[in-house]
C-alpha cells in the first residue's frame, strides 16, 4: 500500500539563483517545484489580494451567480461536479470560478465573460493578476527552453495569446460531517481493488497558489519505475495503481508558488518532463475534527490550440512526428473521456 512520505521533497527552485539544468531535473523527476516569487513578477501581496477576491467570489449568494455560470469558453462558476478522474462518478468536493479564456479564432482579444455585480468593481485587479500569472508562466518556459538548448523563446512562442489559459479560483468548502467513504477531497479517488485513475493537468505548466493561512492537503504521487514506463502521450487514458508508489505532501510555503507539468508538456518533451498525478486529501491531523475550508488559485497555462505536438529533446533536438495531434485535438480527446466541454479546472 502506498505510503505518505516526507522525502523526496518537492525541490525549491529560484528563477534568479537556480540553473536551467536544475529546473529541468526537478520537472523531469518529481514534476513539481516550489518556485520562489523573486524574478517571477509576482509578489506575496498580489497573491494575498487574489485570495481576498477569491473569498468574495465564493461568498456570493447563489442568486448573484446566475448570470456568471459556466459558459461556452469554460469561464464562470462551476459548482460541485463529477471528478476529472475520468471514469469515476464520485464528485470532487470543490467549487471553481474560472476566468480569462477567449477565442482568438473569433477575433477575440480578451475574455468577454460577465462578472457578477459584486465583482465588477474589481475587474481590473483580476485582469492584472491574470496577466502577471501569464508572464510568470512564460518566464518559467523560457528557462525550460534554455535547459533543452533551444532558442530562449521556443516554448514561449507556442503561446500566441492568453486565450487558451485559465485562472481558477478554487474553493474546498468546510464540511458539516466527516466523509463516509474515503479521505480524498478531490482527484484520484479510490475505486475497486484499490485502483485509482489519473488526475493530471492538461496544458504545459500550472501555477498553484495555496492560501498561506489555509488548510493543507495537496499530495503528489511518485510512481514505481514500472508505472513510469507506462506513461506517455499515447496513454490518453490509462489506469494506474496508486497504491504501489509513494504519495508526498506539498506543504504551504509563503513567498513561493507551486509549478507542475501538464500532459501537453510531457508529450512534447517525449515524456522527459513528468505530468504527475495529484490529489487533495483531508489532512490526517484533522481526522478527529470537521474538515476546514481550503482555498487555492490555479493558473492553467496552455499552448495555442493549433500548435502541433511535435517533440523536443535535450541538446536542441526537434523531432517532427508524423500524425502528431494539435493541442486542440488532444484536448478534445480528453474532453470526450471526461464528458466535459471545457478544459481541466
Amino acid at each position: 500500500m502506498a505510503g505518505v512520505a516526507s522525502f523526496p521533497e518537492i525541490p525549491l527552485i529560484s528563477l534568479v539563483k537556480s540553473t536551467a539544468e536544475e529546473v529541468l531535473q526537478a520537472l523531469s523527476t518529481v514534476g513539481f517545484i516550489h518556485l520562489e516569487l523573486e524574478g517571477t513578477g509576482l509578489a506575496q501581496v498580489d497573491i494575498d489580494r487574489a485570495f481576498q477576491l477569491s473569498a468574495l467570489i465564493h461568498s456570493m449568494p447563489v442568486g448573484e451567480r446566475a448570470g456568471s455560470m459556466h459558459d461556452a469558453r469554460g469561464n464562470g462558476y462551476i459548482g460541485m461536479r463529477g471528478s476529472l478522474d475520468e471514469r469515476v462518478t464520485k464528485k470532487d468536493l470543490k467549487e471553481t470560478y474560472m476566468w480569462g479564456r477567449f477565442d482568438s479564432n473569433l477575433d477575440e482579444t480578451e475574455t468577454t465573460q460577465v462578472l457578477p455585480p459584486a465583482l465588477q468593481d474589481h475587474t481590473q485587479e483580476i485582469v492584472d493578476f491574470d496577466n502577471k500569472c501569464f508572464e510568470a508562466s512564460l518566464k518559467i518556459l523560457d528557462i525550460l527552453s534554455l535547459a533543452f538548448n533551444l532558442p530562449k523563446d521556443f516554448f514561449r512562442s507556442l503561446h500566441k495569446d492568453a486565450g487558451t489559459n485559465g485562472l481558477a479560483f478554487l474553493n474546498y468548502p468546510a464540511l458539516s460531517k466527516l466523509p463516509a467513504d474515503d479521505d480524498i477531497r478531490a482527484g484520484s479517488h479510490k475505486v475497486a481493488n484499490h485502483i485509482a485513475l489519473l488526475w493530471t493537468d492538461w496544458g504545459d505548466i500550472t501555477l498553484l497558489f495555496q492560501d498561506k493561512n489555509g488548510q493543507p492537503g495537496l499530495q503528489i504521487y511518485l510512481p514505481t519505475e514500472a508505472t513510469k514506463r507506462q506513461r506517455g502521450i499515447q496513454l490518453i487514458q490509462g489506469d494506474v495503481d496508486l497504491e504501489s508508489g509513494v504519495w508526498i505532501t506539498a506543504p504551504i510555503i509563503p513567498n513561493t508558488v507551486l509549478v507542475n507539468v501538464g500532459l501537453v508538456l510531457e508529450g512534447m518533451t517525449d515524456g522527459l518532463c513528468k505530468a504527475t498525478v495529484h490529489r487533495v486529501i483531508f489532512p490526517k491531523a484533522a481526522t478527529t475534527e470537521l474538515p476546514k475550508n481550503r482555498k487555492t488559485i490555479a493558473y492553467f497555462c496552455t499552448p495555442s490550440h493549433d500548435i502541433v505536438m511535435n517533440t523536443v529533446k535535450p541538446g536542441g533536438i526537434f523531432v517532427e512526428k508524423p500524425g502528431a495531434p494539435t493541442v486542440g485535438t488532444f484536448f478534445r480527446e480528453r474532453q470526450k473521456l471526461t464528458g466535459t466541454n471545457y478544459t481541466k479546472s
